[in-house]
């Protein structure tokens, strides 16, 4: 990749995977989208490949390549994305709920942490990279 290129990553959260470890980071990336909303913040979102590639004709662009490659999550990911739950709960309205969430989110890194260490690494989705011209 050159200096201003970017990768991008394939949205991985709107459906349900088949995979156990496609599950594990698909719940992952669920919590911490409702850690954000409750929290009054917003989540962002991940443009999928073909709808860039679509834009990017209409902007005048040529595409050069597009390539995909598989995403490795180990437990540095895990850990980043709950504990950044976890400091977002503090914001939310209810006590209740932060407990119940704090519960959950604790839960899940143990069952997260424990397939990651069992199957070395989660794979699941993919990052890509389009190279382009101006027509």
């Amino acid at each position: 990749m050159r200096p201003q290129d970017r990768l991008r990553l394939e949205p991985y959260v709107q459906f349900e995977p088949e995979t156990e470890s496609g599950k594990i980071i698909w719940e992952i990336g669920r919590v911490r989208d409702a850690c954000l909303l409750l929290a009054g913040e917003r989540p962002y979102r991940e443009f999928p490949l073909d709808w860039m590639l679509g834009r990017l004709g209409l902007a005048g662009f040529r595409i050069l390549e597009a390539r995909r490659f598989p995403i490795r999550y180990r437990a540095r990911y895990v850990n980043g994305q709950l504990n950044m739950c976890l400091a977002r709960i503090e914001r939310f309205s209810s006590n209740g709920l932060g407990m119940a969430m704090r519960a959950y989110v604790e839960e899940l890194r143990a069952r997260a942490l424990q397939l990651n260490e069992r199957q070395d690494g989660l794979w699941h989705g993919n990052d890509y990279v389009i190279a382009v011209e101006p027509m």
